[in-house]
């Protein structure tokens, strides 16, 4: 009877001997298959992985502490995805603050910060440089928004994009302005020069006697006052910062004064609205306008 008792004892053990070593198999093989899965970065797998373990070793620090590391870092990378740097900076630390986790999920965490500071200082450095490009463009120096501005779009924007379309809009803006100055500045120009050469023409062919009825005949026309004064206040006003195309010089200016030493008045609207924005004086004798 005692024989028969240690038999069944002996077998009873080997059977528990058996099962423990099958289970030391599974949560080593569950760990591997996690350190594995870290290696080549794929994250949900490893945390699939030691989950396993922990189901074969419920209280086994080691595999408590490599899921942690890796639900942080799978964390981590899904912010910095997302260019949300600060909360990518807040998981990679979680990482490399666990202990008793993995040397090759800190070493991957610390690289991870590493790269987010060299952007956070690059991305400052862009500003920096946006910044000047819209002080320039508020000034109206064209020459040197546009220099800056393509300066600006031949590095790498890739990790950027938002300061790339950014760029790529203000060039196309300081462009359209660029031109759109010019043209009303050759317009005003062409304007003055007509009516300086119609003045000087009237000047020949008035007699001695001083007849008022040549000096009339020469006068510039509705249109050609109205051109004439428009352009110069419409150069004011891009010179003083206001956007092209927000307001609208009207065309039913006031007349004041006597022959070409008259004086014209033009109010300027806000585009969006009826209320007026300025008031202009065009002196039509010295080709100038004033703003009260």
């Amino acid at each position: 009877m005692k024989k028969l008792s240690l038999v069944v004892l002996s077998f009873l053990l080997l059977l528990a001997g058996c099962g423990q070593a099958d289970t030391d198999d599974a949560y080593n093989t569950a760990i591997q298959k996690g350190l594995d899965a870290i290696a080549s970065e794929n994250y949900i797998k490893a945390e699939a992985a030691f989950e396993l373990a922990l189901e074969d070793k419920k209280s086994d620090d080691k595999a408590k502490a490599y899921l942690v590391q890796t639900k942080a870092m799978q964390a981590a990378t899904d912010a910095y995805a997302k260019k949300d740097y600060r909360k990518t900076k807040e998981e990679v630390a979680n990482v490399i603050q666990e202990k008793k986790g993995s040397d090759a999920l800190v070493q991957k965490a610390t690289a991870l910060q590493t790269k987010v500071d060299t952007l956070e200082k690059q991305e400052q450095n862009l500003q920096t440089k946006w910044t000047a490009i819209e002080k320039a463009i508020q000034a109206k120096d064209y020459d040197t928004a546009s220099t800056q501005v393509t300066a600006l779009l031949q590095e790498d924007l890739a990790e950027f994009p938002a300061i790339k379309k950014q760029a790529e809009e203000a060039q196309t803006k300081i462009t359209m302005e660029k031109q759109a100055l010019v043209k009303q500045q050759e317009e005003a120009q062409a304007v003055k020069e007509k009516q300086e050469a119609e003045q000087k023409t009237a000047e020949k062919e008035v007699p001695m006697d001083g007849a008022d009825a040549n000096v009339e005949a020469v006068l510039p026309t509705g249109d050609e006052i109205y051109q004439a004064g428009a352009a110069l206040i419409y150069a004011d006003m891009m010179a003083q910062g206001q956007p092209a195309g927000s307001f609208i010089i009207d065309e039913n200016y006031q007349w004041q004064g006597e022959d070409m030493a008259a004086t014209y008045a033009f109010q300027v609207y806000d585009a969006e609205s009826p209320n007026p924005i300025a008031t202009y004086w065009y002196f039509a004798d010295t080709q100038e306008v004033q703003r009260q």
